[in-house]
């Protein structure tokens, strides 16, 4: 009887578990669309794109994901390009200066970029939305002191060029591996700020350096560089590594003539045993048939 009694809550506890089992089994994981920007010294916008999801307790990038990137305004939405990401799950999309894109009634840029999802993934978004600016470099010198002197500015309503104040920019030297930071100055109400240029800073052969100034991650302008060569650094002196070799003739005479004696030395000493060998086998030779005659 009671046997009877267990089988119904036991039955209805695996319906239920099976019933969980199959809505979590139906359930798509949310994935995490990231998206920046970046403004580069030709006028290319660049727009690099991340999809990651949680998976258990580990966060997975996902590759092969189609990604869609639209610039969208009040009245238009224009496809600027498709992308899939690679095995880290990242993608990239290069938009030439020379690319029109529309704007908002506030001048601003609106990227949209859109993840379908499939059967194990949900859909994504992600918006990026930015106003267009410009950054100019130039450089200067006075008493001895190289400055770095930069220009930042965007573009009104009427299409006409208006400075941009209170806008931090960080100036950087490229080096081999790295950016070498030297600098990190607002704009002032004109749109200039300048850094001077370290002293001593090493270049190439010829004096070369690569300045970059750059725009970090800001709220309204995303990131903004811009790169140029300036031939004010310390020239790199190549120092050519003196030669070694037992014939060169570069070397002291009494080193020649010390590497003369003891090479004689072997060669003799080669020669004085050479002439042993032959001595000995003359003479045994001759004891041999000496000893046969007798």
């Amino acid at each position: 009887m009671r046997l009877k009694k267990i089988y119904p809550a036991i039955l209805s506890v695996a319906v239920i578990l099976g019933f969980v089992c199959i809505v979590h089994a139906g359930e798509l994981i949310n994935p995490r669309l990231g998206a920046n920007y970046v403004k580069l010294t030709d006028g290319t916008k660049s727009i690099s794109l991340s999809i990651s999801a949680r998976i258990g307790d580990e966060r997975v990038n996902i590759a092969n994901a189609p990604l869609q990137i639209f610039a969208v305004n009040e009245s238009a939405k224009i496809l600027l390009g498709n992308v899939v990401t690679d095995q880290n799950g990242k993608a990239l999309l290069n938009i030439k200066s020379d690319k029109s894109i529309p704007k908002d009634r506030e001048g601003y840029f609106t990227f949209d970029v859109q993840y379908a999802g499939n059967q194990k993934f949900s859909k994504a978004f992600a918006t990026i939305h930015v106003k267009d600016v410009f950054v100019a470099m130039s450089f200067s010198e006075k008493d001895s002191t190289k400055k770095v002197i930069v220009n930042v500015s965007t573009v009104n309503d009427t299409g006409g060029k208006v400075t941009v104040a209170n806008v931090p920019v960080e100036f950087y030297v490229k080096r081999l591996f790295c950016l070498y930071r030297f600098g990190s100055v607002k704009s002032d109400s004109s749109g200039f700020c300048a850094a001077e240029f370290p002293k001593n800073m090493p270049g190439d052969t010829a004096g070369k350096v690569i300045v970059v100034a750059k725009i970090l991650e800001n709220d309204v302008y995303g990131t903004v560089e811009t790169v140029q060569n300036f031939i004010e650094g310390k020239p790199l002196i190549i120092m050519q590594k003196p030669r070694r070799g037992l014939g060169d003739t570069d070397a002291p005479l009494w080193m020649v003539y010390t590497l003369l004696v003891l090479l004689s030395g072997v060669w003799l000493h080669v020669l004085y045993v050479i002439s042993l060998v032959i001595r000995i086998n003359i003479m045994g030779k001759k004891a041999l048939k000496q000893g046969i005659s007798d």
